[in-house]
């Protein structure tokens, strides 16, 4: 789902959703240790479990971004997340483009092989303009990525299935498995509004603002309503970092929906218990929202 080559429609469609400016377009970072912040491909690790080996490091990976900073990330990512959540991450991709307001990435290493995936992370989001670890927004891209690898993996998705003989949801990379998180969150939230979803032109923004804004109270976040993969993604960022509402509201029920299963439950805990830092989930979207707007005003510019 939350791969490079979706990015640009999301970040479009991000901008037609209004939010509260966090930080002025004309920023730039400050007090990084006299160094630089470097544009370009930091570094690209192998990962096995909660060591990571070094295969590239790119020409941004000299100054700011240097080894010690990846480790940095890697260290806060590990110790966050659980490695038994994360099995299917083989690869971690680190780059730098403030310009892009895409925070972080999965793709399969192989797309017939959906066992292995790369996560990418821009690290010009998980330092502030003053070179501080934005420590709640790092660990909000992190759980959603994670969502991405829990509900797209080999053993939930058919890769072999095309979109046109799928008798289940068809997420991008293949047939859902009938009892996969995905294919049951869709049956059950999505399909009285799918076709409806589908059914708006790739360029018509104001037709995806508006079918947002129709059903806001079905999602957690405007980036939700993207598609079905993302829902579940965010919906599964607000079940572990948020307490778990009470509410009748779609939006709530998605929350829940997690609850159903022990292992998710536990993962739930697990990750809670390492989050010794304090974070707002309101002010994390907030910048987000803001971050993409600012960024699609420059590339249509």
């Amino acid at each position: 789902m939350n791969v490079k080559k979706v990015q640009y429609l999301i970040l479009l469609f991000i901008l037609l959703v209004g939010s509260a400016c966090q930080r002025d377009t004309d920023e730039v970072p400050v007090n990084l240790d006299d160094q630089t912040r470097n544009t370009g491909l930091v570094a690209v690790y192998s990962v096995e479990g909660n060591d990571i080996s070094s295969l590239e490091q790119g020409s941004a990976s000299a100054g700011f971004y240097n080894q010690q900073r990846q480790q940095q990330l890697w260290s806060f990512f590990s110790q966050l997340i659980p490695a038994s959540a994360r099995g299917t991450m083989t690869e971690l991709e680190l780059y730098a483009d403030e310009e892009d307001g895409t925070a972080a990435f999965v793709s399969p290493i192989n797309d017939n092989d959906l066992s292995r995936w790369l996560m990418g992370f821009n690290l010009d989001f998980v330092w502030d303009a003053q070179g501080n670890f934005v420590e709640g927004e790092t660990a909000y891209t992190s759980i959603h990525e994670v969502a991405h690898l829990l509900t797209l993996n080999s053993g939930q998705i058919n890769v072999t299935g095309r979109v046109n003989t799928c008798s289940t949801f068809f997420p991008g990379e293949g047939c859902s498995q009938t009892e996969s998180y995905i294919n049951t969150f869709f049956n059950r939230f999505w399909t009285e509004i799918y076709a409806e979803n589908q059914a708006i032109a790739e360029d018509d923004f104001d037709a995806l603002d508006a079918f947002y804004r129709r059903y806001r109270n079905q999602f957690v976040t405007d980036y939700a309503a993207t598609n079905p993969g993302e829902d579940i993604a965010e919906s599964f960022t607000y079940f572990v970092m948020e307490d778990i509402p009470s509410g009748n509201s779609v939006r709530d029920q998605k929350v829940r929906f997690f609850q159903a299963y022990p292992e998710l439950v536990s993962l739930r805990q697990a990750i809670r218990a390492n989050i010794n830092f304090s974070f707002d989930l309101n002010q994390i979207n907030g910048v987000r929202s803001e971050r993409n707007r600012r960024t699609v005003k420059m590339q249509i510019n």
